[in-house]
């Protein structure tokens, strides 16, 4: 857990210094939130579920006008079990993204914050006394709804984050449609 939370910590300050020649209000914004993932993979959905909850972080530096650098961090871990036999399983995947956005002004107090970028998805998953990890890199999308106060502001939205890996000659997909609900603010 410590690697996951040094990983993120790094992440952030990384972001928040690449735009050093960002000026005026609102050069930064930085949120943590809440997210409903609907996994990609029709085998870890019948190992896992349907759906998944997960943390994440994300923080953006203005470059210009409503140009941000982004990047994020999110975490989950589930347990299942195995549909023949029934044994536990355990899982684990760690998004990290980054990428551009656009915040753009859409009436009064609400805006839209547009981005998109490559996601770099770590996995591990344990069944059946073996032990399965690995990492891709792939993409991600978004959109969110941010209802915009003097610093602080809450967001709904909604996103895709895709990659994909072999693992003995069986294709497994990474990510999945998600929804996100979160607070943050802008300095």
């Amino acid at each position: 857990m410590k690697k996951h939370v040094s990983s993120a910590v790094v992440l952030a300050v990384l972001t928040l210094f690449s735009a050093g020649t960002a000026s005026g209000a609102d050069r930064l914004i930085i949120s943590a939130g809440v997210n409903y993932l609907q996994p990609a993979d029709q085998g870890y959905r019948e190992v896992y579920g349907d759906r998944a909850f997960y943390p994440d972080f994300q923080a953006g530096a203005r470059l210009f006008k409503g140009l941000y650098a982004l990047g994020g961090f999110g975490t989950l871990a589930k347990t299942g079990r195995t549909p023949e036999l029934g044994l536990e399983a355990r899982s684990s995947q760690d998004f990290f993204t980054a990428g551009l956005g656009w915040l753009a002004p859409v009436s009064g107090k609400l805006a839209l914050l547009l981005e998109a970028g490559p996601a770099w998805i770590r996995y591990r998953e344990e069944a059946m006394g073996l032990t399965v990890s690995g990492s891709s890199l792939g993409f991600q999308a978004g959109m969110d709804l941010l209802l915009l106060g003097k610093m602080l502001f809450a967001g709904l939205g909604l996103g895709y984050m895709s990659a994909s890996d072999t693992v003995e000659d069986v294709k497994i997909k990474l990510g999945g449609v998600r929804a996100r609900l979160s607070l943050g603010v802008r300095l």
